[in-house]
């Protein structure tokens, strides 16, 4: 039931391209590649101008927190700035935080493993559980701005930023919250978790290459990204500058295989429908889609039928921006959400790049390799599958 109107007034990028907002979005139009660095012999794109210290305030409160937790502050502290709150203005009970994680302070757990193993359980720090539990990062937003309304996390593998903003979405427009920072972070590059995906085959060797015939997996990537969701008369009375509507949410599940996505794209296909009804909307209404697009074979080709089912031989232009920054994993659906919002704000489609080679398959429009207009655009998705058949759609339009 959708009761009260809920906007994005601000996002923030703590991610490969770089920190901040609107240089941040400049980067996607341009179509810059930032997978440039490399992990444990795999292609990797890193965030490589993230100060800890300046970002936590200290170098103690740096070492008392993961770096998942770092890149949360840097992007979350962007999104508001983007939207001109200050925090110490919200009235606290009616702000919240929802993020979204794969898996929370991975390196912290590994490195205190070797610590045990190598000096004893003694030495092991006592400020190890708050590093690795994955709602410790939400918690430190809350603690950071003074938020005491809703505080939720969400792990649902690839899936998880979208998820969040979807729950961010039902807060304010049910009331619960006038304004909350939703969005997602992942560091997740360590050996270990690097070695199984890596034997799993879900990397590629070559490249992120999303729609592409000669796709190969996809490429790790690390960062955070959030919104600012407000209740629209909230934004009205602060007069706030609006970037669009955060207008519906689907959610569903393949319930058919822990890692490969429905072959028919099941699930996806009832996702977008429930988004693009919860918005009042009907699927001639979407004109872009900024896709899950992984880059690996089975989804890319899944999530091409579930868009055919969904919009027939009309599917809107769709790109991914994995092709530039890689998977973020469980920040990746808050990224793209980020990006879809400045997409209807800006009126520019952000490019599909690598893309060298069509699949016969994929007859699709995927932006490729440059940035397009888009004027007049009214309404677009975004699209987030996980792991385990989890699936988050967010539908966003102008206002």
């Amino acid at each position: 039931m959708r009761d009260r109107t809920v906007v994005v007034t601000g996002v923030g990028f703590a991610c490969p391209q770089g920190t901040g907002t609107d240089d941040v979005f400049e980067r996607f139009v341009e179509g810059r590649n930032a997978i440039d660095d490399e992990v444990f012999g795999w292609p990797f794109a890193a965030v490589t101008d993230l100060d800890a210290e300046a970002v936590m305030g200290s170098r103690k409160e740096a070492r008392r927190t993961d770096r998942v937790t770092h890149m949360a502050c840097a992007a979350a502290d962007e999104a508001l700035s983007h939207a001109g709150i200050d925090p110490g203005t919200c009235e606290p009970s009616r702000a919240g935080v929802i993020l979204g994680t794969g898996i929370g302070g991975v390196h912290t757990l590994l490195d205190q493993q070797g610590v045990l193993v190598d000096k004893g359980r003694e030495r092991v720090s006592p400020f190890m559980v708050p590093m690795i539990m994955p709602n410790s990062t939400a918690g430190n937003l809350a603690m950071r701005y003074g938020f005491t309304g809703p505080n939720v996390t969400t792990s649902t593998a690839c899936a998880a930023g979208g998820h969040a903003v979807g729950l961010g979405m039902d807060m304010v427009r049910s009331g619960r919250a006038d304004v909350v920072i939703v969005g997602g972070s992942e560091v997740c590059h360590t050996e270990l978790t690097v070695s199984g995906f890596g034997n799993m085959g879900a990397l590629s060797r070559s490249g992120s290459r999303p729609f592409d015939a000669e796709r190969d997996g996809f490429v790790l990537g690390e960062g955070a990204a959030f919104l600012v969701l407000e209740d629209a008369e909230h934004a009205r009375r602060r007069d706030a500058r609006v970037l669009c509507e955060a207008a519906g949410f689907g959610l569903t599940a393949d319930a058919f295989h822990v890692t490969a996505p429905h072959p028919e794209g099941e699930g996806a296909v009832q996702a977008i429908r429930m988004a693009v009804k919860e918005a009042g909307m009907v699927s001639e209404e979407v004109t872009y889609v900024n896709a899950h697009g992984t880059s690996t074979p089975l989804n890319d080709l899944a999530e091409t039928k579930a868009l055919r089912r969904v919009f027939g031989d009309s599917v809107p232009p769709t790109s991914s921006v994995k092709s530039m920054v890689g998977h973020l994993i469980g920040a990746a659906g808050a990224l793209e959400a980020a990006v879809t919002a400045m997409v209807i704000s800006r009126e520019v489609l952000t490019p599909t790049i690598n893309y060298a080679t069509p699949d016969p398959e994929i007859d699709i429009d995927v932006v490729p390799n440059e940035a397009r207009e888009a004027k007049g655009i009214e309404a677009a998705i975004s699209n987030s599958f996980g792991f385990g058949g989890q699936n988050a759609v967010l539908a966003f339009r102008r206002v």
